[in-house]
């Protein structure tokens, strides 16, 4: 690859988001930039659960592993988010954890959903 471009990363199992005029995640050298992941499923820890599996899919799609993320963006129309998740937070991110920042808005983009998370990896980061 070069290591100067960018490579969308849209791993088959994943919703089909080229058809909407996105990717699901972009590998640009060893950086890896995953979109928003969510989930249809009933209450704000399933869809949690379900949207850090997503996450895991993009990485290993590109090359990288959870270990390797390096800043994790939580959206949420649930306030008390952040308590409701940590456990499921510490099944998928381990020390050293990354950067985390959750935000609390009025809505997602459907209006079933109750978190949406972004992360960040850089490739090998989690070597160590």
């Amino acid at each position: 690859m070069d290591q100067k471009g960018k490579r969308p990363v849209n791993p088959p199992s994943l919703f089909n988001s080229s058809a909407l005029g996105f990717s699901q995640a972009v590998r640009s050298g060893d950086t890896v930039y995953c979109s928003g992941q969510v989930s249809f499923a009933d209450g704000l820890e399933a869809q949690a659960r379900e949207a850090f599996t997503n996450v895991r899919t993009l990485l290993a799609y590109a090359g990288a592993n959870m270990a390797d993320i390096v800043k994790v963006t939580m959206y949420s129309t649930e306030v008390d988010c952040w308590a409701r998740t940590e456990e499921i937070r510490r099944e998928f991110l381990k020390p050293p954890f990354p950067a985390v920042t959750m935000v609390v808005v009025k809505a997602l983009a459907g209006p079933k959903l109750m978190i949406e998370i972004d992360v960040t990896a850089v490739i090998g980061a989690g070597v160590g």
